[in-house]
């Protein structure tokens, strides 16, 4: 099986990169400059799992052929049109499975390569590229879940998952990828909506009782949208997730804070933005959500 990963990033330099030391057929699509300094210092990961560095197989758009089994996108949200453009070379021949948030990506990419080749994915990591360009792993987050959308059998999608076993990263295999995209929707829009409204790490937060209450209240607010849209997360998967994100020290933090001390783009209009949308169309009042969503608003602001 011959796998393609666009890009080097936090999630496909990751996954790609396990997969490629597990000894997987895996390829990277990146950017000229990117392939430059890939040949010069490897593909670095540092992480909890074990550290990696390897020698990464890397293509540019331009040499791109339709010969691939299984293509991982993994690109920011306001990528996407230019990852798009870079993958057209792949038209013809496999499936493509994105990681990214919320659920505006699959209309865009089934637009353009047809649904019956976009696989729903959904990616549970904690991790960034650091100033060297190396990919930093944080927490025990390490799984990748993929299903077909219909929830049709398919004997790639099969294929790619028992490759993914020999990795050390965990996988599955859903049976309702929808559900799993707005349980990660939900999911994301807590730790992402809380982490940058007080800019500071989960456990920062959790330590106050008012800050588990404000956690508390911004899951369910997130978890009442996904109903109205007909996907039920019940009370004692909340309980569970609620547990989770509150653990004492926790230093987690969203991506998206990451983004921000970085003073790079975000994705709060995919991530926020779409999930109001989404709740305004049943009249549902988000307040916590809608104030996360303002503060994302303002950093963009500062960074004209």
């Amino acid at each position: 099986m011959k796998i393609l990963v666009l890009g080097t990033g936090g999630i496909g330099g990751f996954f790609g990169g396990f997969l490629q030391e597990s000894g997987a057929d895996v390829t990277f699509l990146v950017r000229a400059k990117r392939k430059e300094l890939l040949l010069k210092n490897k593909l670095e990961i540092f992480s909890p799992l074990g550290d990696l560095s390897l020698t990464p197989n890397l293509i540019l758009s331009n040499e791109l052929k339709p010969i691939y089994d299984v293509i991982l996108v993994s690109c920011k949200t306001y990528d996407l049109d230019q990852a798009m453009h870079d993958l057209k070379g792949i038209k013809g021949k496999g499936i493509i499975i994105p990681f990214l948030n919320g659920f505006t990506h699959m209309k865009r990419l089934d637009k353009e390569f047809g649904s019956e080749n976009v696989i729903g994915g959904v990616a549970h990591i904690s991790s960034t590229i650091n100033n060297h360009g190396a990919i930093e792993h944080f927490s025990e987050f390490k799984k990748i879940t993929f299903g077909d959308r219909n929830k049709n059998r398919n004997n790639d999608l099969l294929t790619f998952y028992n490759t993914c076993k020999k990795a050390k990263f965990d996988v599955a295999l859903s049976e309702d990828i929808t559900a799993d995209l707005w349980r990660k929707w939900v999911f994301i829009s807590t730790v992402a909506g809380a982490t940058t409204l007080f800019n500071c790490p989960l456990g920062e937060i959790s330590i106050h009782e008012v800050g588990k209450k404000t956690l508390s209240d911004l899951y369910n607010e997130c978890r009442s949208i996904a109903k109205f849209n007909g996907f039920t997360i019940s009370d004692l998967e909340t309980k569970n997730v609620l547990k989770n994100i509150m653990t004492p020290g926790s230093l987690i933090k969203a991506s998206m804070l990451r983004d921000i001390e970085k003073k790079a783009p975000t994705e709060h209009e995919e991530i926020f933005g779409d999930l109001i949308a989404e709740a305004e169309k049943f009249d549902f009042d988000c307040p916590i959500l809608k104030s996360c969503y303002l503060r994302m608003k303002i950093y963009k602001d500062s960074l004209k």
